[in-house]
């Protein structure tokens, strides 16, 4: 079968797909563009980046195809099962839940579209931007709550410090609760600062992929962005709070302090950049390091034999 008819019917099987899903698939867009669902706004550009990332690799990717049928099959039969497990027990799980239900068999199924298409190996190349298709799936509430506790927590820690370091009088009334001069401060759930979390962890991943090589190099990445991730948000709830006592309570109503998260991203995006400087330096060494494999080639000596008349 040419690749051309092999890509049409992908196609076909995609949209009939999201024809099929259409119901979920509406409902998490709605999700995603409600404002008040800060850790779902990365959702709509997730497709777009993985099948910006397939496009950029489709040489390498697409070398070698072929059906995979048996996999690809398993991948659908656990899609399937993913549907009708959301179709049914679902339904008495928390509205969020449920649809990242729907979603994360929305994928699955896809996943094993691509699969039985072009095959286990085109599936290995392509693995980061399709793994990648996790992001698009509104994270459980049993996750999304644990981690903007230790997002809270965290953050909560590094603003008691730096406000110690600017020297504003503070006391701490509770591990969230700060007693200022004429003013108190929570560090309620919404400063986790859930929203630019995923976004910095997201662009960690991103950079490691296109940028260095070595696994260990990209875990590097991802795991310092953490310690980031709480200063940045520290940061930001510090300075409110100090702008708050030495020049406006009213910053903290303010639209500094509903949209003034993007400079404070930035400024994340800012410190991640010299450890990517120094992974990638370290990584070009190691690679003119590694010594060339020569073959030497031995001559033969070829003797000439006389064969005699018998």
């Amino acid at each position: 079968m040419s690749n051309s008819r092999r890509n049409l019917y992908f196609i076909l099987f995609s949209l009939a797909l999201v024809a099929a899903m259409s119901s979920p698939l509406r409902a998490l867009i709605a999700f995603a563009l409600d404002t008040e669902n800060s850790h779902a706004s990365q959702i709509v550009l997730i497709p777009f980046i993985s099948a910006a990332l397939i496009y950029m690799n489709r040489k390498n990717i697409f070398q070698s195809i072929h059906y995979s049928v048996v996999p690809g099959v398993l991948f659908m039969i656990l899609g399937a099962g993913m549907l009708v497990a959301g179709k049914t027990a679902g339904i008495y799980l928390k509205d969020d839940d449920h649809l990242a239900l729907l979603t994360a068999a929305t994928v699955v199924l896809w996943l094993g579209g691509f699969l039985l298409f072009y095959g286990s190996r085109a599936f290995r190349t392509a693995v980061f931007p399709l793994m990648f298709l996790v992001f698009f799936i509104p994270i459980p509430s049993v996750i999304l709550d644990r981690t903007i506790a230790f997002l809270q927590r965290g953050s909560a820690e590094m603003a008691y410090v730096i406000l110690k370091l600017s020297g504003t009088p503070v006391l701490r009334e509770s591990a969230y609760i700060f007693r200022l001069p004429d003013l108190v401060i929570e560090v309620a759930p919404a400063c986790s600062g859930i929203r630019s979390g995923i976004s910095l962890l997201i662009s960690s991943l991103l950079a490691g992929h296109l940028f260095l090589r070595s696994a260990w190099r990209r875990s590097a990445l991802v795991i310092v962005a953490i310690p980031v991730l709480l200063f940045k948000n520290a940061l930001r709830i510090g300075t409110l709070s100090y702008l708050a006592v030495h020049v406006d309570k009213r910053i903290l109503t303010s639209e500094l302090h509903r949209e003034g998260g993007i400079p404070f991203f930035v400024l994340g995006l800012l410190l991640l950049y010299p450890v990517l400087a120094i992974l990638i330096r370290s990584e070009n060494k190691t690679t003119a390091k590694e010594p060339e494999t020569t073959v030497t080639l031995k001559p033969v000596t070829v003797s000439n034999t006389k064969f005699g008349h018998y």
